[in-house]
C-alpha cells in the first residue's frame, strides 16, 4: 500500500472514531518506537533506517516533504541530544496500521509528532511522520 493511501486510509478511520481509544499496544510495537525514538536522539542512523519503511515520507514543521532517502542523509549530519520523554503519548489501532500522536520536545521548541507504523516482512516500521509546531 502506498504511503499517500495509507495515509488517507486512517484519515477516514479516525474521522469514524467519536471518542479516543488507548490501543493495546504490541509489546514488539512498544519496543520498536523506544528504540526509534532513541535513535532519533542518539542519531543512530543504522536503528533508524532499520525501523523506518522504505517508502517513508515525513512533513516537517516547516512544510517540506522528505523522502527516506533524504531524511536519512540529514539524520546523518545531526549531533546526539539526550532523550526527552513524549508527554500525552496517544496510541490507536486502526487495523494492522498503530497511529502515535505525541508532544515532544524538538531543538527549536515544542512538536506534535504523528507516526504511522506498519507491520512488513522486516517487522514493525514507521511509514510516515508529520510533526507539527505546538502552539503555547
Amino acid at each position: 500500500m502506498s504511503t499517500a493511501r495509507m495515509l488517507r486510509v486512517v484519515f477516514m478511520l479516525s474521522c469514524l472514531v467519536s471518542t479516543p481509544t488507548i490501543a493495546q499496544v504490541p509489546a514488539d510495537l512498544r519496543e520498536a518506537m523506544r528504540a526509534r525514538d532513541e535513535a532519533v536522539a542518539k542519531a543512530d542512523a543504522a536503528t533508524w533506517d532499520r525501523l523506518t519503511a522504505d517508502d517513508f515520507t515525513v512533513v516537517q514543521a516547516d512544510g517540506i516533504l522528505m523522502t527516506k532517502a533524504e531524511r536519512l542523509a540529514q539524520f546523518k549530519t545531526q549531533q546526539a541530544t539526550t532523550p526527552q520523554p513524549a508527554r500525552q503519548e496517544q496510541i490507536k489501532q486502526y487495523g494492522d496500521i498503530f497511529v502515535r500522536r505525541a508532544l515532544v520536545h524538538v531543538r527549536s521548541g515544542d512538536a506534535w509528532v504523528l507516526d504511522i507504523w506498519v507491520k512488513d516482512v522486516k517487522g514493525w516500521r514507521v511509514a510516515a511522520v508529520q510533526v507539527t509546531s505546538a502552539k503555547k
